[in-house]
């Protein structure tokens, strides 16, 4: 009994201990297991936020030349000494305008002597057509004469389409902008400078290089912004052709735009800012440059699908805002997109989407 007594608190003491002490810890460590593997099996939480399609509508600027409308450099088309130039430069000309002539004296000559046989060869001929006595005259004799009298009418021609070029006259109506003509000068066809260099500048047109990345972009009759910042001047214009080729040295397409020159105002030569009202028909991805992940195989981005699974997918990158960068390829605009991807993630992983909790409103 004795013993009893003392077995009987121990054993009670002992129970104590187990259902207060360990039982409590046992069930704590199998709570934290399960918790841990049910972290483990737990699908990731990942912030993606869908893209944005660009419109190009910032448009496209580019340096361009101006220059006139049409150009002319006028060369002398026959040998002699000039007479007299009538135009200097900044002189207004209209068409056919006289603006210098030419002095060919042994011309004169010429002209005499043509005329002279003309005349010979027409008085030779009548007196052969005048014969009444049948069979006196040959045929073949009086076809020879009439030969004679063409030759000599077109010798005489001939001539005097060659006086005609001693006078340099304005193809176009314009404006004189070089002239390199003196009296007295002894000029002739084919030499190195021109006499005068007749411009015609109530439109111009503004060439433009636009590389290869844009060149699709350019078409016939779209709209284009010329300004000046020297003159404080922007015209509207258009574009009226291209080259239709990219140049291989350079790898870029010469484009044309004519804008109007009211009063002549703008003088050609400058240079100005062409910018093009391009908007692209598919504009460029937007992708968060914070939902990039760089490889070794370039960027990528990753997409969460339909199915809450993830996809990698590589892009090529365009230009860059700063905040959101283009995706040149890859990307149809459609997808959405990690932020912040972590080395966690993997293909085909299945992930739960961010939620934010809502903001409560202030009482």
């Amino acid at each position: 009994m004795k013993i009893l007594r003392i077995l009987i608190p121990l054993l009670l003491l002992i129970a104590a201990f187990v259902f207060f002490g360990v039982l409590p810890r046992i069930r704590n460590t199998q709570e934290l297991k399960a918790e841990a593997n049910a972290e483990k099996s737990r699908e990731p939480v990942v912030n993606a936020v869908p893209l944005k399609q660009g419109s190009d509508t910032t448009g496209l600027t580019l340096p361009g030349q101006i220059q006139p409308y049409r150009q002319t450099p006028l060369f002398a088309r026959t040998q002699g000494f000039l007479r007299k130039w009538y135009v200097d430069i900044g002189a207004q000309v209209k068409q056919g305008q006289l603006l210098a002539s030419i002095d060919v004296p042994e011309l004169e000559q010429d002209i005499a002597r043509a005329q002279a046989d003309q005349q010979l060869a027409k008085t030779n001929l009548d007196r052969l057509e005048s014969v009444q006595l049948p069979g006196a005259i040959a045929k073949q004799d009086i076809d020879t004469r009439r030969s004679g009298v063409a030759v000599a009418q077109a010798n005489l021609r001939r001539l005097q389409a060659l006086k005609a070029l001693q006078e340099i006259r304005a193809p176009f109506s314009g404006v004189v902008t070089t002239r390199n003509a003196e009296n007295g000068n002894l000029v002739s066809p084919g030499s190195g400078q021109p006499l005068f260099t007749i411009s015609e500048l109530g439109s111009l047109r503004v060439f433009v290089d636009v590389p290869q990345t844009y060149f699709q972009m350019i078409k016939v009759g779209m709209p284009a912004t010329v300004s000046v910042p020297e003159l404080h001047k922007t015209l509207r214009g258009k574009v009226v052709r291209t080259s239709g080729t990219l140049r291989t040295d350079s790898r870029t397409l010469l484009t044309e735009i004519l804008i109007p020159n009211p009063g002549n105002k703008i003088p050609s030569g400058l240079y100005g800012s062409v910018k093009f009202d391009m908007i692209a028909s598919g504009g460029p991805v937007l992708v968060p440059a914070n939902a990039l992940k760089v490889t070794p195989d370039g960027a990528v981005v990753v997409v969460v699908g339909p199915d809450d699974r993830l996809k990698f997918i590589s892009i090529t990158l365009g230009r860059d805002y700063g905040t959101t960068i283009e995706a040149a390829t890859g990307l149809t605009g459609q997808e959405r997109v990690v932020l912040n991807p972590n080395d966690q993630l993997h293909e085909g992983q299945k992930v739960r989407l961010y939620k934010p909790v809502p903001a409560k409103p202030v009482a």
